[in-house]
């Protein structure tokens, strides 16, 4: 692998990515910490009983670093979250400046800072992802950083500047999983094969998410999320649909490449271990392997969208509403639509993968298929598919008879079968 050539190819994608534009507020985001409880006890507001709390800040970020500051909490405001401080807690405040002279300014609580923990997370996450996989786990970090600024500085920007939803969303993905794959798995037939398995079950899933949504009338703005952020910029250049778009084709990615690579690299795994296969026996072997991971990675994909709006569907359980017309709900009519959606996209992943990567692995000798970008071991590929016995040829190192195989010999270890 050339790692110039892939050096150069995440420098120009990253020099191509436009810097959003960041608005100009007069609130300013500063960090305190919570040096004592001025006061604390139950309110009511509205038709809510609440505690509350009246703490004092000591400024550590910004123009007034060490300045004492009062801060309410849970008093006129609702405390949705029963938020509870002790002195030492870090807080982010939203400090507005007084709007002119007689005005007074303002400091609000948003929120605890969160960032020790995370840091810690995140130092966890990478060290174990280093420690099982070694160089590969550290190019996959890699990926996962360039993933993130394709997001941030390519795909968030056009999409609120008006860009096409589905030909932006996909434009990303190709730039996502183009540079992960070779960065990953290196260039190599395996990794080509799962490229275009990958690219175009991605343009099924954008064809169908865009034809689901617009047949669906789906607004894109059911969420509370989609709304405020379609309030707070005045609805300039902001295309709801295309936010929606977006999250189906990107959340799909991350299933698809896992299924890809697998398909792919269990192909060339039975190409190797049986240079005599076909193209056809090739394809119908992976294809076993592939429906196993169908059905296992569809309810994964269900149950991760189910996990995400598991509130939602809580809050819709304690209404009187027939099921038909919470289904009818938009919000809910959204998940069902990226779900499905999604999952149409895996299950055609699964035979477009598995016959571009059996045409090339006949045409890969098989000494050198672990040079053509095979990653995942040198394993038994018979205990990985679950493939017949029989599937390989008789002097295959390692081949024991099935039992119930009359013409094996359980002393020689062969088989008449062919």
């Amino acid at each position: 692998m050339s790692w110039r050539l892939l050096a150069g190819l995440i420098l120009l994608t990253i020099s191509l990515m436009p810097t959003p534009a960041r608005a100009q507020q007069q609130t300013q985001m500063v960090k305190g910490t919570v040096v004592q409880i001025l006061e604390r006890g139950e309110t009511t507001v509205g038709p809510v009983t609440q505690p509350y709390q009246r703490l004092s800040v000591r400024l550590t970020t910004g123009d007034r670093v060490g300045e004492l500051v009062t801060v309410d909490i849970g008093i006129i405001d609702l405390n949705t979250a029963n938020q509870q401080f002790e002195p030492g807690d870090t807080v982010f405040l939203a400090h507005t400046p007084a709007a002119g002279p007689g005005q007074f300014e303002h400091f609000v609580l948003i929120d605890r800072a969160r960032g020790t923990p995370l840091a810690l997370l995140a130092a966890l996450f990478a060290f174990f992802i280093v420690l099982t996989s070694r160089w590969k786990g550290v190019r996959s970090l890699i990926g996962m950083a360039f993933t993130f600024a394709v997001i941030v500085w390519f795909l968030i920007p056009r999409l609120l500047n008006g860009g096409s939803p589905v030909g932006t969303s996909i434009a990303a993905a190709f730039a996502i999983f183009t540079v992960t794959l070779f960065l990953v798995h290196g260039i190599g037939r395996m990794t080509v094969a799962a490229m275009a398995g990958t690219s175009l079950s991605l343009l099924i899933t954008g064809g169908l998410a865009s034809i689901f949504v617009d047949i669906s009338h789906l607004t894109g703005l059911a969420s509370e999320e989609a709304a405020l952020l379609q309030a707070s910029i005045g609805g300039r250049g902001l295309n709801p649909q295309g936010l929606l778009l977006g999250g189906i084709i990107i959340g799909a990615l991350g299933v698809l490449d896992d299924v890809t690579v697998t398909q792919s690299s269990t192909v060339f795994e039975l190409r190797k271990a049986n240079p005599n296969l076909s193209v056809s026996r090739l394809f119908r072997s992976g294809l076993k392997v592939g429906r196993d991971h169908i059905a296992t990675t569809v309810n994964t994909l269900v149950l991760a969208y189910v996990g995400a709006s598991l509130p939602l569907m809580l809050l819709f359980t304690q209404s009187d509403q027939p099921f038909l017309q919470i289904v009818n709900r938009e919000i809910v009519a959204e998940e069902i639509v990226r779900t499905l959606v999604g999952t149409l996209g895996l299950i055609s992943a699964v035979p477009l993968t598995t016959s571009i990567a059996s045409w090339l692995a006949v045409r890969t000798p098989p000494e050198r298929i672990d040079d053509h970008g095979h990653s995942h071991g040198r394993h038994d590929p018979v205990a990985v598919s679950g493939h017949r016995r029989h599937d390989f040829p008789a002097n295959l190192p390692g081949r024991v008879p099935d039992r119930d195989d009359p013409s094996g010999d359980p002393e020689t270890g062969t088989s008449s079968l062919p």
